[in-house]
C-alpha cells in the first residue's frame, strides 16, 4: 500500500493543510514555507497515484481519496505519539503530561513546583485544578488526575493510596480583625459539610469543634465568608487575606500530603513533579533528573 510508505513528516504536512484548508496556514503552524508545504504535497499525491485536494478560490477541500488519508493519517500519527511517550516512559523520561489535583490552600505550594516543572520539561502539558478535598479525591480515584494535594491524616485517607508527607501547615479559627475579641458564641461560626473529608480533618485535631448551623464546601467558601463577619477554621495563610486568628483559638498543625494511586496516570510524570514539590519545600535548588 503507498500509504504505507508516506513519512510521518509528510503526514503531519497533510493533517495541518486539511485541518487548516490552506497552504499558507499550515506553512505558518509548521513553521515552514509554503513551497515546502506545496512541494509535500505533490509528493503525497505523486506516491498515491491521485489528488488529496481539490483546489478551489476558497482554499483546500478534501477529495474522497484526502478523506480516507485524513483518518489515516490522524490514527497513525497518535499511534506514533504514544509510542514515542511509551519508549521515554522506560528511559524513566516524563513523557507524558502532568494532571494535578490540589486544595486552594496547598495551590501556592503547587504552582511553585510546577513552575519547576515546567522549565525542566517545556514539551509536557501541564493540567492543574483546584476544589475541595472530597472533590480532589475523586478524581484521583477516578483517574482523571494522576497527583493530589490536600490536607488530612493518613487515618482519614482511603486504602490504596500511596501517601508523601509534606510537612504541616497551622490552623486556627479566623475572623475579621473587629471580631478577634467577640466572644465565639456570639459569632456564627461556618464549618465544612459534616462527613466532608475537610470536616472529619478538623474533628480529628479540633478537641471540640465550635456548634455550627452554616455550612461551606471548601476552604475557599470558608474564607470567602469569614472576610464577611463569621468565623471559620483555616489555614494561617488566610490570613494574608485580611483574617485575623480568633484570641480563643488554639493552633493547630495540620499535615499536608501529597496522594497516588498504587497504580495510577503517568507515573514517570508524576514523580518528577514530587521531586520539585520536595525540594520546594527545603527550599533547594531543585536536582536534575539523571537522563
Amino acid at each position: 500500500m503507498n500509504t504505507l510508505k508516506l513519512s510521518l513528516r509528510q503526514l503531519e504536512v497533510f493533517l495541518k493543510a486539511a485541518e487548516l484548508g490552506s497552504v499558507s496556514a499550515a506553512a505558518d503552524a509548521l513553521g515552514i514555507s509554503q513551497p515546502q508545504v506545496s512541494r509535500t504535497l505533490g509528493e503525497i499525491e505523486k506516491k498515491l497515484g491521485t489528488d488529496v485536494f481539490f483546489r478551489t478560490p476558497e482554499g483546500l477541500e478534501l477529495t474522497p481519496t484526502g478523506r480516507l488519508l485524513l483518518n489515516f493519517a490522524r490514527q497513525t500519527l497518535e499511534l506514533a505519539s504514544k509510542t514515542e511517550y511509551a519508549i521515554h516512559e522506560q528511559r524513566g523520561v516524563p513523557a507524558c503530561p502532568l494532571f494535578v489535583a490540589t486544595t486552594p490552600d496547598l495551590l501556592p505550594l503547587a504552582s511553585r513546583a510546577l513552575a519547576h516543572f515546567q522549565q525542566e520539561y517545556p514539551h509536557l502539558p501541564l493540567h492543574v485544578e483546584s476544589q475541595n478535598a472530597d472533590a480532589v479525591l475523586d478524581r484521583l480515584t477516578r483517574q482523571r488526575v494522576s497527583i493530589a494535594l490536600l490536607s488530612a491524616p493518613n487515618e482519614l485517607l482511603p486504602q490504596g493510596l500511596l501517601t508523601h508527607d509534606l510537612g504541616t501547615h497551622p490552623w486556627g479559627l479566623l475572623v475579621p480583625a473587629e471580631h478577634q475579641e467577640t466572644p465565639i458564641e456570639k459569632l456564627p461560626v461556618v464549618l465544612p459539610p459534616e462527613g466532608s473529608l475537610e470536616y472529619r480533618t478538623l474533628a480529628h485535631f479540633f478537641d471540640v469543634l465550635p456548634p455550627a448551623i452554616h455550612h461551606a464546601s471548601g476552604i475557599a467558601a470558608l474564607c470567602a465568608l469569614a472576610q464577611t463577619g463569621f468565623a471559620a477554621p483555616l489555614p494561617l495563610t488566610c490570613t494574608s487575606q485580611g483574617l485575623v486568628a480568633h484570641a480563643t483559638s488554639r493552633r493547630l498543625e495540620i499535615p499536608r500530603k501529597a496522594v497516588q494511586l498504587e497504580r495510577g496516570l503517568h507515573p514517570v510524570s508524576s514523580r518528577a513533579f514530587l521531586r520539585l514539590l520536595k525540594a520546594v519545600l527545603t527550599e533547594k535548588p531543585p536536582p536534575q533528573e539523571k537522563r
